[in-house]
C-alpha cells in the first residue's frame, strides 16, 4: 500500500509539546492507513516535516511512538465510557450508555478506533516487553465488564460476568467495524440500527427469574 506522506516542509526548533503531538497524529493516520507494519519512523517524521533524528528526541524508538498512538486511543475511549458509566440511572441504563458511548467513539474516531481495535501491533512480542497498548485495552474493557457485573448484580458467577462482557464486547466491535469497512452499504437509519442492536444485547443476557 503506498501512503500519502503530506509532507510538510522542515520546521524549526522549539515548540515541543506541539511538535510531539503533532508526530503522535501523524503516526495515527499513517498506521489507520497503511497498518502498524507499514509505517515506519522515517515516513512519520517526512510527513510530521523533521528528521528522523530529531523524531528520536520524543521517543526513543518506534515501539514507544506506536505504543503511545495506541495507548492515547483507548484513553480517548475510556475516558468517554468511564463518564458514562457514573451517570445517574439504573444499572441497566448505565451498561446502555456505556455501550452507546462505545459506539459513537468508533464512528467519530474511526482511525483511533483502528489503531486500538482492528490493527494487530506485535511490538511487544518482537521486543520481548509488556504491551501498553494491550494494558490499556485491558483497562478500557474493565470499565464495560464493572457495568456488566453491576447489571448482573448477584445474578451470574464471575465466569459468567467474564463471558457475557466478553460477548458483548465482541458485539459492539462487530458493529463499530461493520459500520467503518462499509460506509456505503445501505444501512437502515443508524442511529436506529445502533439503538436496537445496544438493546438486543443488554436485553439477550438479562436475568431470567425462575418460575
Amino acid at each position: 500500500m503506498q501512503l500519502t506522506s503530506h509532507l510538510l516542509p522542515r520546521k524549526a526548533r522549539g515548540h515541543g509539546g506541539e511538535r510531539r503531538e503533532e508526530i503522535l497524529a501523524h503516526a495515527l493516520r499513517l498506521i489507520s492507513e497503511a497498518g502498524v507494519h507499514n509505517v515506519s519512523t522515517r515516513q512519520i517524521a517526512q510527513a510530521v516535516g523533521i528528521s528522523q533524528p530529531t523524531l528520536y528526541t520524543y521517543f526513543p524508538n518506534r515501539y514507544a511512538l506506536i505504543g503511545e498512538v495506541g495507548s492515547r486511543a483507548f484513553a480517548a475511549l475510556a475516558n468517554r465510557m468511564h463518564r458514562a458509566s457514573g451517570a445517574p440511572g439504573t444499572a441497566q441504563e448505565r451498561l446502555i450508555a456505556v455501550a452507546r458511548n462505545y459506539v459513537t467513539f468508533g464512528l467519530e474516531q474511526p482511525d483511533a478506533y483502528r489503531v486500538a481495535f482492528m490493527i494487530e501491533s506485535g511490538t511487544a512480542k518482537e521486543k520481548g516487553a509488556d504491551d501498553p497498548v494491550l494494558a490499556a485495552g485491558l483497562a478500557t474493557f474493565a470499565i464495560h465488564r464493572q457495568c456488566v457485573a453491576d447489571y448482573l448484580a448477584d445474578r451470574a458467577s464471575a465466569d459468567d460476568v467474564a463471558l457475557i462482557a466478553q460477548s458483548m464486547w465482541a458485539s459492539l466491535h462487530g458493529l463499530v467495524s461493520l459500520l467503518i469497512a462499509r460506509p456505503h452499504f445501505p444501512w437502515v437509519d443508524r442511529v436506529q440500527l445502533i439503538d436496537r442492536h445496544i438493546a438486543a444485547m443488554v436485553h439477550g443476557y438479562e436475568p431470567r427469574q425462575n418460575p
